[in-house]
């Protein structure tokens, strides 16, 4: 059975669903890793949003939406170049706190709590990472990660950027969540940003 990872379903309902064995029983607005993006976009549609390229390989690229269908203020897909399915590799949402990191962090323990009790065989780590290339290190993420025993992971992260970086980028405190594969995080981890 899949699961929906979505903002309202998992504060009012994860309690009630069976447990996840898999990244692949989860999903983001109806749609899981494994599933084909065709299935729910028109191709001439996300030939039009942006791609995000990596600087040290090409191997996979992002594209987000420009605007999310359900709960998410953007969702965002990892795919594999000249993939002609559109697999999905990676799925993440975001939601936006306006200088509200207090809420943003109250928010991520909701959901974490949900997570833990629906995957009982992933293991949870929680780090602080900060961003030292931006305004030395002042704006950072809170993050919590979930992996499973074959390496797959949901990321958990509110970032707090600095009143500095706000103003200057117009970035917003945010919420994100992350399903990825094993592949693909190796890739992020070891390629992507060589």
């Amino acid at each position: 059975m899949r699961l929906f990872i979505t903002v309202l379903v998992l504060i009012f309902s994860l309690q009630s669903w069976s447990k996840a064995d898999d990244i692949r029983d989860l999903e983001i607005e109806g749609i899981s890793i494994g599933d084909s993006l065709l299935d729910f976009y028109e191709l001439d549609e996300i030939n039009s949003w942006e791609k995000v390229i990596y600087p040290s390989s090409d191997k996979y690229f992002k594209v987000d939406t420009p605007s999310a269908k359900g709960d998410y203020d953007d969702i965002g897909f990892h795919l594999k170049k000249n993939d002609p399915k559109f697999v999905i590799y990676e799925i993440a949402g975001g939601k936006y706190f306006d200088n509200q990191m207090s809420e943003c962090m109250e928010f991520k323990k909701k959901v974490a709590l949900d997570i833990l009790d629906i995957t009982k065989n992933s293991k949870k780590d929680s780090y602080r990472y900060y961003y030292k290339k931006v305004e030395n290190g002042k704006s950072y993420a809170d993050i919590d990660d979930f992996e499973y025993d074959n390496g797959d992971q949901i990321r958990l992260w509110c970032v707090n950027w600095s009143d500095k970086v706000e103003k200057k980028t117009n970035f917003t405190d945010n919420f994100s969540i992350s399903l990825t594969t094993k592949e693909h995080m190796k890739w992020i981890n070891t390629e992507a940003y060589k």
